[in-house]
């Protein structure tokens, strides 16, 4: 039997909006994005009853008795062609309403969809977007049917398919590790997951030991710990920065600490602190990276490297959006100062040029302005020194040359000059 589907009548601002929401996604955090969207479809639904949404809302209810709509597939893709070409924004009723409708149909309809979609003569990017939102609803009610199904697709699709059942893979170890990790290594025996590139690096193969790795976490951490074991060193980092930290439960995220502390090498632990800074920051400012740092009982030097990510990537979001205020960069830097109070200043500076490179309101010369203002208050060279190493300073010389000039000590100044040059 033929499934049935279902089409809104806005299929065009459907498409649009869909078109929208592919592009959003950057596959390394496909899942945070797919929470956002279920934000954005709680708030959206909220005014359903609007008499101006009176067309959405017909157009949620289902068919009646005997009343079968069938996709359109060739008509979807042309909308989305007219969508991507336009660039247009779309109606995010009509993309809750195609959410909803997607995540209501079963799981054999999901896969009929799927299926037929597959022997479509369409545009492949347009092919592609249509399978990506309806892989998403049939990992959320069945992942492994979804893996097993459609897995031999993983290695020509990496950037697509393949990338976003690396979730279904996580999903279902939860509810079966055993089968779900011996469903991963015969396909790494079969050479699902081998790399055609020259070095052997597989970037979707440490996707997917990241998602496995995320529910294993969780379930059982000494197994968690000898599969990241038999993984390559110089991989480990990389593969556990697959995880999203930020929604990792507290004692997850002390299990995933011990790890990188075990495991990762001893050079680049560094760096895998101020990837987890960089997470939590952006979730929930700097009371959560602070609170992390003392419940992981920080080192020094992991406390150090937390510290200094998060405040630039803290002033690099303000950059990019409103811009950067001196009570932003008073707040930065009362929290440095009980982390790392050696290095406030340097910090300062950094994280300063640093948010002018973000293509938003904050320019160069709100950063040197800035720069300046807190060189002057500490009496430290630091600030400025570190600012006019940037390559914000760089790309505007002239600027940056007359900060320079405010340089206190003579021998410093006229090395910031010489390299300014």
């Amino acid at each position: 039997m033929k499934a049935v589907y279902f089409i809104p009548p806005a299929a065009a601002l459907i498409l649009v909006g869909a078109w929208n929401l592919w592009q959003m996604r950057e596959i390394s955090l496909l899942e945070q994005e797919r929470a956002a969207l279920r934000q954005r479809i709680a708030a959206a639904s909220k005014g359903n009853q609007d008499p101006e949404n009176l067309l959405a809302k017909r157009a949620s209810e289902k068919p009646g008795a005997g009343e079968r709509d069938t996709i359109d597939w060739n008509a979807l893709s042309n909308e989305i062609g007219r969508a991507r070409e336009a660039a247009a924004m779309g109606d995010m009723r009509a993309m809750m309403l195609f959410q909803q409708r997607l995540e209501g149909m079963s799981t054999e309809d999901l896969v009929a969809a799927m299926d037929e979609l597959a022997g479509l003569d369409i545009p492949a990017e347009a092919k592609r977007m249509l399978e990506g939102l309806i892989i998403d609803p049939l990992i959320d009610k069945d992942p492994e049917l979804a893996l097993t199904r459609f897995g031999n697709r993983i290695q020509n699709e990496p950037d697509s398919l393949g990338w976003q059942l690396s979730r279904a893979l996580k999903d279902w170890a939860r509810s079966d590790l055993a089968a779900a990790t011996s469903w991963f290594d015969e396909q790494i025996a079969n050479g699902s997951f081998t790399s055609k590139t020259l070095d052997g690096r597989s970037d979707l193969r440490m996707r997917f030991e990241g998602a496995l790795l995320e529910s294993l976490l969780s379930i059982d951490l000494e197994a968690a710990s000898r599969r990241l074991a038999a993984i390559t060193d110089v991989q480990r980092r990389e593969i556990l920065q697959q995880i999203p930290f930020d929604g990792l439960a507290p004692e997850t995220q002390k299990s995933y600490t011990a790890l990188v502390r075990n495991l990762v090498p001893p050079e680049e632990r560094a760096g895998s602190f101020a990837y987890i800074a960089t997470e939590l920051v952006a979730a929930g400012g700097f009371a959560d990276v602070g609170a992390f740092l003392d419940g992981v009982h920080a080192s020094p030097e992991e406390r150090a490297a937390a510290a200094k990510d998060a405040a630039i990537s803290h002033l690099e979001q303000l950059g990019s959006r409103d811009g950067v205020t001196a009570q932003d960069v008073d707040a930065m830097r009362s929290w440095l100062k009980l982390q790392v109070p050696d290095a406030v200043d340097s910090i300062t500076g950094k994280a300063l040029a640093d948010a002018a490179q973000e293509r938003g309101g904050f320019k160069f010369a709100d950063a040197a302005q800035l720069a300046l203002q807190y060189h002057q208050s500490s009496g430290n060279d630091d600030v400025l020194a570190a600012f006019l190493a940037s390559y914000s300073a760089h790309s505007n010389l002239d600027e940056a040359k007359h900060l320079a000039e405010m340089i206190t000590d003579g021998k410093r100044r006229a090395e910031i000059l010489k390299g300014l040059e």
